[in-house]
């Protein structure tokens, strides 16, 4: 299945039911974030799954690799950059300078319970109030300013 004959809404939707359908019930959210979101296109897709189960290393790389290898699967010619977080690991890097710090450039939550949107919100917040710069290769970015950007486009702030 190639990633152009989708819709965005489409694509997105059958990348998360692949997730959920592998992961089930230990899923607290799924997170687009990355130039996908902020620039509308990209070369990969960053996901950011987060799971109520502790997990060691071994076993987030493991997972990290077993979803990215089923999404290239169903999506051909498609790269997935895949983070799978526990909740203490979620927490951790909900700071300025963690990989995280992108959100505040644009992010679509294609799943959450247990309050996972909540705290991208309050991270992003506490990031407004900062100036905090992000240099990648699409450019330079004052992240507590786009933060605060964000947060009025979606009414919070």
């Amino acid at each position: 299945m190639q990633r152009r004959t989708l819709g965005r809404e489409e694509f997105y939707s059958k990348i998360l039911n692949l997730i959920l359908d592998f992961l089930d019930v230990k899923v607290l959210g799924v997170v687009v974030f990355g130039s996908m979101v902020y620039m509308g296109e990209g070369n990969d897709v960053d996901l950011l799954v987060i799971l109520s189960d502790e997990l060691e290393l071994k076993e987030k790389m493991r997972l990290e690799e077993l979803i990215a290898s089923k999404l290239r699967r169903t999506f051909k010619g498609v790269t997935f950059d895949v983070h799978v977080l526990d909740v203490q690991g979620f927490q951790e890097n909900l700071v300025p300078g963690s990989f995280l710090s992108g959100l505040a450039l644009g992010y679509q939550v294609l799943y959450e319970r247990g309050g996972v949107e909540e705290k991208i919100i309050s991270f992003l917040r506490n990031l407004s109030k900062e100036k905090y710069t992000l240099h990648n290769k699409h450019g330079t970015w004052n992240l507590g300013f786009h933060a605060s950007i964000l947060l009025k486009r979606k009414g919070l702030q």
